[in-house]
């Protein structure tokens, strides 16, 4: 089988003779230069050859051409070629003709020129040596090493070359380091690797997987050894399932060319230890090698399936906790809903009513305490002319110019007094216009009772003041009419009832009016005269009433005065229809006078024709009778006839006279009827409007004493709304005083109604009603001074109460939500704050720092700390405190001392009294009394002993939370509070839930650190690994660049450590590396960088130091070293020496490669040079590494 990778070993002896042949070949050819040598043997392929060499110049030539290195002669003034070989030709793939006389310098890689002009330096004054690079024709680098030596020929100075090619040496020194490297890997792999050649047996395997797996893996078939079983998907699957659900992986389907990756399988061992393993095995071969064969990853995946059992069940219980979380918010949710629905309705209901403000035709305007307009409502607006813009922010008595009934200040008082006021103003609007406004003031207040605001509602009421002057005026004029005619005018309804009757009626008929108002209007009519009227003109309707039809003017009827007697009278009938029905007004006038006179001309005509006749008769007798007759009858012809247009005219005149005071009083009839009627159509509509109104009504009148004193006020009059909230009848409280109507009423009530009366000041109350008669338990009186009694208006606020109250309730209610939701809310802000604080902590350190900061917002009204519990399980410690915890507590205690530890859950105190308090608590009293007292007894103890000593108790509850992850008690949470009351359920569920985030952040944390550790370094000597060398090498040296300052690198290795395996045993021989380790450990700085290199290799980096300081340290580590005492199972292993390489940054590298190369050299010269001793890299180091 081809050794496709030969050892180091092997390696290693093959440059050493490649150095040996190099060193006699240049000693011959400087013998050779300096006529030292005779005769010169070759041994070639055709055997050997004797040359002898003084004077044979050809003999010369042919050694040379022969040598396996580059040969060449070059002046020394300008590097031209005088000679070269064969090889030298070869190296650089030129033609031998076209290499004489050219540059050697045209071969040397541009970057090494100056080393070569170095190296010829170096040779004038002995000779030169160095590494470089040729290019040759095709491009190609070829590194050599070359030699130059001066030798005169004749007197002339020439440059002799000797080049070695350097190529296979470089790749025997990648093989060694990949050789090395690979050692490394498989060494220092977390991973179990394994190298199978084409037959599958083991060739290569790392420490892990002789660990894992047990036993000696190389050169064993790797399906005999390692019985793997793949699971059916790349997914995993669990240890426990059965055999025959997976099938066994063999190596030859890898050597075939079916890689794997990612594979889950399982194995078990011969203890009966079972593994999870992921495997990644591909096939693997060399190019230029026939070598077949692959390489299988184990990575060992057995606690990440714990791991993940273990976090799946905790995703589970999240879950659910989440689930029961969620469900809970989601109800607290809907009730938050319900609530904001409810307080949107609310609001709706706020705006319904204050777009009603708007539509309602009065003037409602809110001022503040300096009466500015701060409220204008759209009746405003419509009444006084200014819109909103204008009128906000404006002084209400300058912007309406207002008369008040008395001053502003008084008025102000009494709305700051009473809380409300009512009067008639005098305003002027934007047009310049007078209005009369009837103002209804109250006053608003905020939530402490501070007056705010002043609400003012304004209605106009300039059109009734002018009606009601207008009726005023009418009725007084037309009263003063209808006193003033001599004549009787009567107004009757559709019914025939007197409706109006002046005093000229009463002077005619003898009645007065307030006797014949209601009753017929036959009364006034003889009875005689309706039993014989013609009946077309007059219909009768009953035995006590008639009805005139189509009367005409001044028709005739016969009156009846109060006494009986009757006369006659000239009528006159008119009509007025209004909404409620026809009205008929009747003039009459008393005409028995004129009867009497028409009488008297008619007996008077009478006795004239008796006498005329008679005269007639005596005509025949006398003549003379006769014209003296006829001239007596002229005569009183026309005294009849002067006498009968003197009546005439009187008649006619006095008729217009009447005419125009019928005509007057029928237009002031007219007027009076319409006032009359819209009297009694306001009265009919205020009437509708009681008895349809959803309030009680109650019209009280003012009883006096014989003295004029008011003594109550006696009901006489309510509607059916009354009698439905007191439950009682309208008949049965007529006449009633004041405390028998209303069953709320108290003592003082008819003073404070009194008072109102007399200052005709109405007001306004809520009352609560206890009376069971009473169906309202609330109610709002509104009393209301009138002309002789009082208006009370009760409105029953039950229902408004009760909502008040329910919506007071649910607004507490919904306030209590949004506090615990923004508690709750402020909680998860906080959590999820200090999570991503833990979260990017870089140790645990960090992370108590944090946590003391972090917790004091959870909770700051109270005190607290966090333990956490040793590595050594057997303590735990107070990291982080906050308040007056430290003098509650021990910083430093036992599991057992605490209940919460013990239990495995939290532990509340609430109150010191308490006979389960813990042991760790209330660290300043005296141990001496405590030692004896086991744990059930602490509390009498402690409680005892404080008040024995006089000392107050120092905290009233305390509250214990132990912190586990993973069924591990990472340490406890302790709150403390010397308040009673502040350890609240929720504060009790917000410490466990902040509890179980510190503990998982710790957890995690832990974790980290763990993983790290093991990243950057050794498990066995505890030291840094190679990876954070590399890492920290480059940082040092980029931070000596900057500051300017050197650095040195130390390489250290224990000579003979085969010794310790091979005689002692592997676990002695990890023992002298533990104890190296700790030993360096204990003599660097805290600047200093110990890590192990590899194998029983170690590297410091000490930056800083110069080269003498760093010699030094490294010998005072070589002799200290050798007092360590080292025994294995009671033997004593011996003395151990070191062999240490010393290099320098920047003299000696100014790459973390290179000063690590040049350590490394120094190091393989002292142990080259004997071992035990400190050797420092110089450029003689070369020639050992």
């Amino acid at each position: 089988m081809v050794n496709f990778k030969p050892s180091e070993l092997e390696l290693k002896q093959e440059v050493d003779n490649l150095r040996y042949q190099l060193s006699i070949a240049e000693e011959t050819l400087r013998a050779i230069g300096n006529g030292e040598v005779d005769a010169l043997v070759i041994a070639g392929s055709q055997g050997e050859q004797v040359y002898t060499l003084q004077g044979a110049d050809s003999s010369y030539r042919l050694l040379v051409e022969e040598m396996k290195e580059g040969a060449a002669t070059i002046t020394t003034d300008s590097t031209l070629l005088l000679y070269c070989n064969k090889r030298l030709a070869a190296l650089v793939k030129t033609p031998l003709k076209k290499l004489i006389g050219s540059d050697f310098k045209q071969f040397i890689s541009p970057s090494d020129i100056m080393l070569f002009e170095a190296l010829c330096q170096k040779a004038s004054l002995g000779s030169g040596k160095g590494e470089l690079i040729l290019i040759a024709a095709d491009g190609t680098e070829v590194p050599v090493y070359l030699s130059i030596s001066i030798l005169n020929q004749k007197g002339v100075d020439v440059g002799c070359l000797i080049v070695t090619d350097l190529s296979e040496q470089k790749r025997d020194e990648e093989l060694i380091a990949q050789e090395r490297l690979t050692r490394l890997l498989l060494e220092q792999a977390a991973e179990s690797i394994i190298v199978c050649d084409h037959q599958g047996k083991i060739i290569r395997a790392s420490e892990e997987s002789h660990k894992i797996l047990g036993k000696n893996l190389l050169l064993s078939n790797f399906d005999d050894m390692i019985k793997l079983e793949l699971f059916p998907n790349s997914n995993g699957g669990q240890s426990g399932l059965g055999k025959e659900n997976n099938s066994m992986f063999s190596i030859a389907s890898v050597i075939n060319g079916n890689p794997y990756k990612g594979q889950e399988v399982l194995f078990l061992r011969d203890d009966g230890k079972t593994f999870n393993f992921l495997m990644s095995a591909s096939p693997l071969s060399i190019p230029h090698n026939s070598f077949k064969g692959c390489v299988v990853i184990l990575t060992n995946i057995t606690e990440r399936k714990w791991a993940e059992e273990a976090l799946k069940k905790i995703n589970e219980d999240l879950e659910i906790k989440v689930s029961e979380r969620t469900a809970e918010l989601e109800s607290l949710n809907h009730r938050l809903k319900q609530e904001l629905l409810e307080q949107a309705r609310t609001q709706q209901i706020l705006q319904d009513q204050t777009q009603l403000l708007d539509l309602a035709n009065d003037g409602i305007v809110a001022v503040d305490l300096n009466n500015n307009i701060t409220y204008w409502s759209q009746g405003a607006e419509k009444l006084y002319g200014y819109s909103k813009l204008e009128a906000l922010g404006k002084n209400l008595v300058k912007i309406l110019n207002t008369q008040f009934p008395k001053p502003l200040d008084k008025i102000h008082q009494e709305v700051f007094e009473k809380g409300n006021w009512e009067g008639e103003l005098i305003q002027t609007n934007r047009q310049g216009n007078i209005v009369v406004i009837h103002s209804s003031w109250s006053l608003k207040k905020d939530g402490d009772g501070n007056p705010i605001a002043i609400l003012k509602i304004n209605r106009d009421i300039t059109k009734a003041k002018q009606a009601e002057q207008a009726i005023i005026d009418s009725g007084l004029r037309l009263a003063g009419i209808l006193d003033m005619a001599q004549d009787a005018i009567i107004s009757i309804n559709e019914e025939q009832q007197i409706t109006l009757f002046n005093q000229g009626a009463e002077k005619i008929f003898g009645y007065t009016a307030n006797e014949v108002l209601k009753q017929p209007f036959c009364l006034l009519i003889s009875k005689t005269f309706i039993e014989r009227h013609d009946q077309s003109n007059l219909e009768l309707v009953s035995s006590n009433c008639c009805l005139f039809k189509n009367i005409k003017d001044y028709s005739e009827v016969i009156g009846r005065r109060k006494d009986g007697t009757e006369f006659p009278a000239e009528v006159s009938i008119s009509e007025l229809f209004l909404d409620q029905g026809k009205i008929l007004t009747v003039f009459m006038r008393d005409i028995s006078d004129r009867k009497q006179v028409e009488l008297a001309i008619q007996k008077s005509q009478e006795d004239l024709e008796i006498k005329v006749q008679e005269r007639t008769l005596q005509l025949a007798t006398s003549n003379d009778e006769l014209i003296r007759e006829i001239a007596e009858r002229k005569l009183l012809e026309n005294q009849l006839h002067q006498i009968n247009e003197e009546l005439e005219e009187r008649v006619e005149q006095r008729t217009q006279e009447l005419a125009k005071a019928i005509n007057d009083l029928q237009q002031e009839a007219i007027e009076r009827q319409k006032a009359t009627v819209a009297l009694q159509d306001s009265e009919s509509r205020f009437r509708a409007a009681i008895d349809g109104s959803l309030d009680a009504f109650f019209l009280l009148q003012n009883c006096r004493d014989e003295a004029g004193k008011s003594i109550d006020f006696i009901l006489v009059d309510m509607n059916s709304k009354a009698e439905e909230m007191i439950s009682q009848n309208k008949e049965s409280l007529l006449g009633k005083g004041l405390y028998e109507i209303f069953p709320w009423g108290q003592w003082g009530y008819f003073d404070k109604y009194l008072r109102g009366f007399k200052t005709h000041k109405g007001f306004e109350e809520e009352l609560a009603v206890s009376d069971p008669n009473v169906k309202a338990k609330w109610v709002q009186l509104q009393v209301v001074p009138l002309f002789d009694g009082l208006a009370v208006t009760c409105r029953d606020i039950t229902e408004r109460k009760q909502t008040q109250e329910a919506a007071q309730q649910a607004n507490e209610k919904l306030t209590r939500w949004v506090n615990d939701l923004k508690q709750r809310n402020r909680e998860t802000v906080l959590l999820g704050q200090m999570s991503e604080f833990l979260q990017a902590c870089n140790s645990t350190e960090e992370a108590y720092q944090v946590i003391n900061e972090l917790l004091k917002p959870f909770f700051p009204h109270l005190s607290g700390s966090l333990f956490v519990t040793k590595n050594s399980k057997n303590l735990v410690e107070m990291v982080a405190s906050w308040g007056n915890i430290e003098a509650l507590s021990e910083s430093v205690f036992s599991p057992p001392d605490c209940w919460a530890l013990r239990r495995g859950r939290s532990h509340f105190v609430a109150s010191p009294k308490s006979h389960l308090l813990c042991k760790h608590i209330y660290k300043k009293l005296h141990r001496s009394q405590l030692k004896l007292i086991n744990s059930s007894e602490i509390g009498r103890a402690v409680t005892t002993a404080m008040e024995s000593s006089g000392v107050p108790l120092p905290a009233v509850e305390h509250l214990c939370i132990p912190m586990t992850a993973q069924g591990d008690a990472l340490g406890l949470l302790c709150l403390a509070s010397q308040e009673p009351g502040q350890l609240s359920e929720d504060q009790q569920r917000l410490a466990i839930a902040v509890a179980e985030h510190i503990a998982l952040a710790l957890a995690n944390l832990k974790l980290r650190e763990a993983l790290e550790y093991q990243s950057i370094r050794d498990s066995l000597t505890g030291l840094y690994n190679r990876r954070y060398l590399e890492e920290s090498l480059e940082r040092e040296i980029s931070r000596a660049q900057r500051q300017k300052f050197c650095l040195g690198v130390m390489m250290i290795d224990i000579d003979h450590f085969k010794h310790y395996n091979d005689n002692y045993g592997h676990d002695a021989g990890d023992i002298v590396l533990q104890k190296l380790g700790a030993f360096l450990q204990q003599h660097i700085r805290g600047s200093d960088i110990a890590c192990r290199y590899g194998g029983e290799e170690f590297t410091l980096i000490l930056p800083e130091v110069s080269l003498e300081i760093l010699e030094e340290r490294a010998e005072t580590i070589r002799i200290e070293v050798q007092n360590l005492k080292l025994q294995h199972h009671y033997q004593d292993l011996g003395q151990i020496t070191l062999s240490l390489g010393l290099a320098i940054f920047p003299a000696q590298g100014v790459t973390g490669e290179s000063i690590l190369r040049a350590a490394d050299a120094a190091l393989y010269q002292a142990k080259q040079q004997g071992r035990n001793q400190v050797c420092i890299f110089s450029q003689s180091c070369d020639h050992f590494a």
